[in-house]
């Protein structure tokens, strides 16, 4: 697939993790997308000519190309784009793949993280034109975490680790501003109960919880997202 430079690109790596809010707003500005499935085998791009490209999340965790052995090309191809200066989102495994291709590190958590928390912005993060505008609350699901890459700014964090960061034209996030109660619900019916059950969050407080904000939630994810198109 050749890139086309009025496009955005979605990478997706699993099933039902699409790209939920963001994709109304990028939807809304009138720009065209394309997705591509690596989960099922779709190639990635031969190009990097894209007007932006979003690196969804995923069940897995980055480093583990054993089992995804696209992974290192997925890594290969993000290195390529910010190298080009090409606006690149990165969602939960995404924002861990970024700090794997730009020679940070994704690896496995002490303690899963989950549930709908507040963030803690830096100073850079309540001046970025892009964060400041982050919802008050996100979804958080996460059982894996990462190391900075050289030259990155961190913007937000939890008591536990770090959430956001950009580093180049890399923005990249660890929690799910663009999911509501429908992701909490994917996350929670795994094997185990996922990373939500396993942090010892209560998922049918959780869902409820984020049904009764969702409107809420959705009006500020929308300005957040919104404030990152018009940047591409």
């Amino acid at each position: 697939m050749a890139g086309t430079a009025d496009t955005v690109l979605y990478l997706h790596h699993s099933e039902g993790v699409g790209p939920g809010w963001l994709g109304e707003a990028i939807d809304q500005a009138g720009i065209p997308t394309e997705l591509i499935r690596l989960d099922v085998g779709e190639p990635l791009p031969e190009s990097t000519n894209w007007r932006a490209v979003v690196v969804l999340g995923g069940s897995m965790g980055a480093y583990e190309v054993v089992d995804h052995p696209y992974l290192l090309e997925e890594k290969e191809f993000i290195s390529g784009l910010v190298a080009e200066d090409v606006p690149v989102l990165g969602i939960c495994l995404g924002s861990q793949l970024i700090a794997d291709a730009l020679g940070g590190r994704a690896y496995k958590a002490s303690n899963p993280e989950g549930g709908l928390l507040n963030l803690k912005m830096t100073e850079a993060g309540r001046e970025d034109p892009v964060v400041a505008n982050l919802p008050d609350r996100v979804l958080v699901s996460h059982g894996d975490t990462f190391d900075l890459p050289p030259g990155a700014e961190l913007l937000a964090f939890t008591d536990e680790y770090q959430h956001i960061y950009r580093c180049g034209s890399a923005l990249a996030i660890q929690s799910h501003p663009e999911a509501g109660a429908d992701l909490a619900v994917l996350a929670t019916s795994r094997p185990g109960g996922g990373n939500i059950v396993a942090a010892g969050v209560d998922k049918e407080e959780l869902i409820a919880d984020l049904r009764a904000a969702e409107n809420v939630l959705r009006e500020q994810a929308s300005r957040f997202f919104a404030a990152w198109v018009a940047t591409i």
